[in-house]
């Protein structure tokens, strides 16, 4: 157990790369000090022992679960897009049905590991749940095990309620039906030519939007919901733009589905706008 890392990455360093200046260095605005500064992807939305899971024999399973599911496809995939973004001109398709699958999984894996999406789920946890769980003798036995706790203490509610969250959000069938809906939603490449124009992303990147309700309050927002407007910033340059199919409002979209299109100042600014207000702490300019 000694030797188990407990700087965990709630945002993967290989997605951060991608927003670094010459120097190999991101400016962060940090929310809560109101202070800007510039650090390493290797310091940035890390958090102590968030993945570790106390109650399975394998207690990191979920980075591991991350690393190889998810990540090793993240650099290719952004190669791709990123160069073919560079050799189109606007308006032209970009987005095949190879690139939409494995992006979906990355959206979809990036937005149930952050720390937002998380404390809601633990927000809704009921303590009644463990006593109905299969293997909760043994689960109790490695709670007092490996941190001295009980069920009843706050971290071991946190422990149990990390557990369950964890197993549901990660469980195969949770990936394909969200990474379903969002591949049958219009998919849109937004590109900034605007030299002051820079997209943002956050430790909290994959931004909700309710457009029905014009919020973007956690509550508010389910991936489930056909009013959400998705964003997911994949360079300082570029971000992916995820629109329900069956808005009116978004007629004018329609015929550059799977396109690239020259980003709007308005439409950078809500992106930016977006991250600033789903972050968790740290957004990334």
């Amino acid at each position: 157990v000694n030797n188990i890392p407990r700087r965990h990455h709630i945002v993967p360093q290989c997605y951060l790369k991608y927003f670094v200046n010459d120097s190999g260095k991101i400016k962060v605005f940090d929310k809560l000090k109101i202070c800007e500064y510039y650090a390493s992807p290797k310091d940035l939305a890390v958090r102590r022992d968030f993945y570790r899971d106390y109650l399975r024999r394998n207690e990191l399973i979920w980075e591991e679960f991350y690393s190889m599911n998810v990540e090793n496809s993240l650099p290719e995939t952004f190669e791709k897009i990123i160069n073919k973004s560079t050799k189109l001109k606007s308006t032209e398709k970009i987005l095949v049905e190879e690139v939409k699958n494995k992006m979906s999984k990355i959206i979809i894996t990036q937005l149930f590991r952050t720390e937002k999406w998380r404390r809601h789920s633990y927000n809704s946890f009921s303590p009644k749940i463990p006593l109905i769980l299969k293997d909760t003798k043994e689960k109790f036995g490695l709670l007092k095990e490996r941190t001295g706790e009980t069920y009843i203490s706050k971290t071991g509610l946190e422990a149990f309620a990390k557990n369950q969250y964890l197993k549901l959000a990660n469980h195969e069938i949770t990936l394909n039906i969200s990474c379903q809906i969002l591949i049958d939603r219009n998919w849109i490449l937004i590109r900034s030519k605007l030299n002051d124009k820079k997209i943002f992303t956050s430790d909290n990147p994959v931004v909700l939007y309710n457009e029905k309700l014009k919020s973007y309050k956690i509550e508010d927002n389910y991936i489930t919901d056909s009013n959400n407007f998705i964003f997911f910033p994949i360079s300082t340059q570029l971000f992916l733009m995820i629109l329900p199919s069956n808005n009116t409002k978004l007629v004018d979209f329609g015929e550059y589905v799977d396109c690239i299109i020259d980003g709007t100042k308005e439409i950078i600014d809500f992106q930016n706008f977006g991250q600033m207000i789903q972050a968790s702490r740290q957004v990334f300019i």
